[in-house]
């Protein structure tokens, strides 16, 4: 008894551990080591309590620390931000519960692989349903080349599950003791898949094909033209700030820029505005022989019932109009607008899309081009202070998963530009620099991936194995 009481008093410390850890284990601290190390000392901490106890010290822990990790990083006002930081805090301490049910009776190597599951099965459940898609999911949390590589196979869904199949495995080599004899063949075979996971990760780093680039350039909104419309802009600023963007176009073509975009809404104009300087636009195109990307916001200015709207217009070297895209996932009380349908365009620089900021959290919208053989991904966007640089490397994922280059230019964030293995070619931080145009030498091609082939099979797989391991938990209690 007294052996018991002295563990129980230890697991009060592994939880005090696990609780710290969750604090840079996400969000606006996040620091990728203590993403794989706050799991395993919840774990163990709820190994030497009954499940429903454990359970509720587990909600209030995820809860305490929500409220601090996410301030800034989610919208949402007032009560709404606890109630949320509750809510997230429930299916992530209702998985660890699982596990520790399935833990009193399953006891080989194979159990190291329920937590996992369970995880990324909620974790698919969570991308799918929520209206933040992928943001603050666990596998964006980390920033290790080698190991992101593993994107391109699974897609986060891996990297969720390697995250927490090492809490799982070490669990398991504790609850040995350690002991060599029992643990050697698990131990192999964890240790055997991080390596060829790593090995793989740094071959497909060191393989260069990316011999013909072409120079992109993205337009940010002048600083203090920002400062001045912080509160909204009226008509002659955002006339001034429409001007400059031309006027950036025309600087940026003649330093051999091919393609030219701006920041989200960077473009801002009435209704009955729209089409006067789109020709504009076209003028500039057609002189100097680029592709122009009009990010813009248009207010329905004779028409107050009429949503606005957030669109890019992308503009041939001829003067042609090749397509309008409107955002399809906006911020999360921004309404929703944009039918999702992703488009493209071929150049001599390779097959080029689009998306618009948000869009790029969400992996089931962005899937939809993995048979077009997109080349080069070009994403405006507008974030905010706390969410920098994070939404841009975030997005960088999906580049990692798709195979296609991508240059994701911000106002009130980290603009960058990624080859299609997640490495920054280039990068400007808004709050840092006066200057307004990024330049970025972009590889024209893409690779296709085994991820954009078969999609979500990882987590498919994920599913339908927790499912089976539930079946005969259940049938042989």
């Amino acid at each position: 008894m007294k052996n018991l009481i002295t563990k129980n008093n230890y697991s009060y410390i592994y939880l005090l551990i696990g609780f710290v850890f969750l604090f840079f284990s996400n969000g606006r601290w996040a620091i990728p080591l203590a993403t794989f190390i706050a799991p395993i000392f919840l774990i163990r901490f709820l190994r030497f309590h009954k499940p429903l106890k454990g359970f509720v010290f587990l909600i209030f822990a995820g809860f305490i620390s929500n409220i601090f990790i996410w301030k800034g990083q989610m919208p949402a006002p007032g009560f709404v931000y606890y109630i949320m930081c509750f809510m997230m805090s429930l299916p992530t301490a209702l998985v660890f519960f699982i596990d520790r049910i399935y833990s009193q009776r399953l006891k080989g190597f194979i159990s190291t692989l329920v937590l996992p599951s369970a995880f990324v099965l909620m974790d698919y459940i969570s991308v799918s349903t929520n209206p933040g898609g992928t943001f603050g999911a666990f596998a964006t949390t980390q920033s290790s080349l080698p190991l992101l590589q593993l994107l391109s196979i699974t897609g986060i869904w891996g990297i969720t599950f390697i995250i927490i199949w090492t809490a799982s495995t070490i669990n398991w080599l504790w609850d040995k003791s350690f002991k060599w004899e029992q643990v050697k063949t698990g131990l192999l075979i964890y240790s055997i898949t991080i390596l060829t996971i790593i090995i793989f990760g740094q071959v497909r780093l060191s393989i260069n094909n990316d011999h013909n680039t072409v120079r992109i350039a993205s337009i940010n909104i002048n600083k203090a033209e920002w400062e001045n419309s912080k509160n909204g802009r009226d008509d002659s600023t955002s006339e001034k700030v429409n001007n400059d963007f031309l006027a950036a176009c025309d600087i940026a073509a003649a330093s051999k820029a091919k393609i030219i975009f701006g920041t989200e809404t960077i473009i801002h104009l009435h209704f009955d505005k729209e089409n006067e300087f789109i020709e504009r636009a076209k003028v500039i195109a057609k002189k100097n022989s680029i592709y122009l990307g009009l990010p813009m916001i248009v207010f329905p200015k004779a028409y107050p019932d009429v949503k606005w709207m957030n669109k890019i217009v992308w503009i041939s070297p001829t003067g042609q109009i090749l397509f309008t895209y409107h955002k399809a996932k906006p911020t999360p009380g921004d309404g929703s607008y944009g039918d999702g349908v992703i488009k493209y365009f071929d150049t001599p620089y390779g097959r080029i899309s689009t998306a618009i900021c948000f869009d790029m959290d969400f992996p089931s919208l962005i899937n939809q081009i993995s048979n077009m053989n997109i080349d080069i991904m070009l994403v405006p966007g507008n974030d905010w202070k706390d969410i920098s640089p994070y939404h841009t490397y975030a997005a960088s994922f999906r580049a990692i998963e798709q195979g296609f280059n991508l240059v994701r230019a911000v106002s009130q964030g980290f603009s960058a530009s990624f080859n299609y293995k997640g490495q920054v070619l280039s990068s400007q931080d808004f709050f840092n620099t006066d200057d307004v145009i990024l330049y970025s030498d972009v590889p024209t091609k893409g690779q296709k991936t085994i991820y954009s082939q078969l999609g979500d099979y990882f987590a498919w797989l994920c599913i339908i194995f927790f499912v089976i391991i539930s079946a005969f938990f259940i049938k042989y209690k």
